[in-house]
């Protein structure tokens, strides 16, 4: 048994936790016994984890899903792992993993990724929220993924993992396994609510959390639409049934494309969007994918789209970008 390192404190949150039924011995050693029960409790209820790659990003969960904890540790220190308690409808309580920042790339993000399954055994998925660039189509309502809205990632491609041969370039980075369908099926039941008319925004439970979140973040307030470049340049000739408030994100599906390289070349976009059909273009969900075929989890990938991945890119939409994806991410795990 360790020294008696441990305060009132941490005892008082233990007995919170663990919800003894038995008569409680208030001295420091048997709070000792008590945080490392609760400690292990926590750690057995850890099933999803949230991965960020930034800062704005990891603010944005933090303002949508509330105040992180800290596990309790009888060594008296900061523990890494943080972790947030989400209710679902049916009033049970899910215990979601902060996994905290992993920094931009492929690498680093796998690396966190693994590093989050390493420390909770029981974590059995992992969402990557955050920002992409988005695939714009001026001409097809139905496909023109615009700034501000929602993609969720039901395939990834690493689009410079590729092989030269005498000037030919084959893609090999499109085995990477698919996103998790547990995941994936529950963000399409909450997609389904966009299909009601435009003039019923309360049926989308994702746009709440975010008008309840922009005014807690520095600069995460909705940008002007007319500080959106193609505003003016829409001229759909394709998709016209196709309805959405020009005041909150419309969610999309499809395949997003990641790499080590930040993307700002307008052509080279449009030619992976048509060989690949890709909607959205990043810089760790690869890593994530990766890791996930290693380590054995699932994984999902949402991100508000901040930019449209050529020569304008400016930062904007970032931070109102972040909160609508983690306002999506929410409605996710209150479903789980």
């Amino acid at each position: 048994m360790p020294g008696h390192n441990v305060t009132e404190k941490d005892f008082t949150t233990a007995r919170e936790i663990t919800e003894p039924t038995g008569p409680i011995v208030s001295d420091l050693q048997t709070a000792e016994v008590l945080v490392e029960d609760a400690r292990d409790q926590i750690y057995s209820r850890l099933r999803v984890a949230v991965l960020n790659a930034v800062t704005h990003e990891y603010a944005a969960v933090l303002a949508v899903f509330g105040e992180e904890q800290s596990i309790p540790s009888r060594e008296h220190v900061l523990s890494p792992i943080t972790y947030v308690t989400i209710r679902r409808p049916d009033g049970r309580i899910n215990y979601i993993v902060l996994a905290g920042i992993s920094g931009q790339g492929i690498a680093q993000a796998a690396a966190m990724a693994s590093l989050i399954k390493y420390k909770c055994r029981h974590v059995t998925k992992i969402i990557l929220v955050g920002i992409a660039a988005g695939q714009p189509n001026l001409s097809d309502g139905e496909r023109d993924v615009r700034l501000g809205d929602i993609v969720v990632g039901n395939n990834i491609i690493q689009y410079d993992h590729v092989k030269r041969t005498d000037g030919k370039i084959d893609l090999r980075g499109d085995k990477l396994p698919t996103a998790d369908s547990d995941l994936i099926n529950l963000a399409n039941r909450l997609r389904a609510s966009q299909e009601f008319a435009e003039n019923a925004d309360r049926l989308k439970p994702w746009q709440r959390y975010i008008d309840e979140n922009v005014l807690k973040i520095r600069k995460a307030a909705r940008p002007k639409a007319e500080q959106d470049k193609n505003y003016p340049q829409r001229n759909y000739t394709v998709g016209t049934e196709y309805e959405r408030s020009d005041n909150y994100p419309y969610v999309h599906f499809g395949t997003i494309g990641s790499a080590g390289t930040l993307l700002k070349d307008s052509k080279y976009r449009d030619n992976l969007n048509l060989k690949y059909k890709t909607i959205a273009y990043e810089m760790e969900g690869a890593g994530v994918a990766i890791a996930s075929a290693t380590n054995g989890f699932g994984y999902l990938i949402v991100r508000g789209i901040c930019d449209y991945a050529d020569s304008d890119k400016n930062d904007q939409w970032q931070t109102y970008a972040s909160v609508c994806a983690a306002s999506f991410a929410r409605c996710i795990l209150e479903a789980l």
